[in-house]
């Protein structure tokens, strides 16, 4: 096994609210247990953030160890987060955006990159994790035109369902759904989720998907996560175009991850595991 791709840790001038690095353990607010590994966190350790704790960094580690490919995975999923962001808000003129199991916070986040291009985009983030929704109502809900709510996507009903979230934005008009990585961690029927989610959007909506491919290494990843307590399936290219099959594909979606500069498949040594799918509500 070659050495293991350690990220660089770069200075945030957000400070997670309840602390230190050294002290997240012991400020951490109810809710929220520093005891048990957590997607999230171990994302944020992945992009270099400071918002976990040692059990988050420690199975973090030994999943670089199996596959250092995964931390550049997260990378270049929130590349593809800011790549389809901006498409969406500049060539197709959405001015809604919903990022559902949208994370901790990072550097700069979606409402960031779409209110560059009009101030008047309206973001609401969805989570089902305390910490995220903690930190992410300290740092991102700062204003009038972007939200952060609580709902579970394994229930699409309670997410756009919610009264609160209806509040800012108007299902009436077309909306972006954003879908990213999220749907590894759940093992129920992704295909049935974004169904589900579809039906409640407008013609005219996006939805933009990411998801984890299938590679001896993160099947190994998989199961140093199952024994923590984590649920982790990377599908098959195939399966994971199925996932959005009755939208509209934008391309050159479905597609590998990055995309080379020319808009086309990464080069090989480019290349990560991970496919990235965007879809029109006809």
């Amino acid at each position: 096994m070659g050495s293991v791709l350690r990220m660089p840790r770069p200075e945030f001038d957000r400070a997670w609210p309840y602390g230190t690095e050294e002290t997240y353990e012991d400020a951490s607010p109810p809710g929220i247990d520093a005891a048990t590994p957590n997607v999230a966190r171990m994302d944020n350790y992945y992009l270099g953030g400071k918002d976990n704790f040692s059990v988050d960094r420690d199975l973090a580690e030994r999943a670089l160890h199996e596959a250092p490919v995964i931390a550049r995975l997260v990378q270049v999923n929130r590349g593809f987060l800011h790549r389809t962001a901006r498409f969406l808000a500049e060539e197709r003129g959405i001015r809604q955006f919903l990022d559902i199991g949208c994370g901790l916070p990072s550097e700069i986040n979606l409402d960031e990159t779409v209110r560059r291009i009009d101030p008047e985009c309206r973001v609401a983030y969805v989570d089902n994790d305390p910490m995220v929704l903690t930190h992410a109502r300290a740092l991102m809900a700062v204003g009038g035109s972007v939200g952060v709510y609580e709902a579970d996507l394994r229930e699409p009903s309670t997410v756009l369902g919610d009264p609160e979230l209806l509040r800012l934005l108007d299902l009436t008009e077309p909306v972006a759904v954003f879908l990213l990585n999220v749907l590894p961690f759940i093992p129920e029927n992704p295909r049935r989720i974004v169904d589900e989610l579809v039906r409640y959007l407008p013609t005219g909506s996006h939805v933009v998907v990411s998801h984890a491919e299938r590679t001896p290494d993160l099947e190994a990843v998989a199961e140093l996560y199952e024994e923590a307590g984590l649920s982790f399936l990377p599908r098959s290219r195939f399966e994971i175009a199925r996932i959005a099959h009755g939208l509209e594909p934008v391309a050159p979606y479905p597609a590998g991850l990055p995309l080379s500069r020319s808009g086309g498949e990464p080069d090989a040594a480019d290349a990560v595991p991970l496919i990235g799918c965007v879809g029109r509500k006809r």
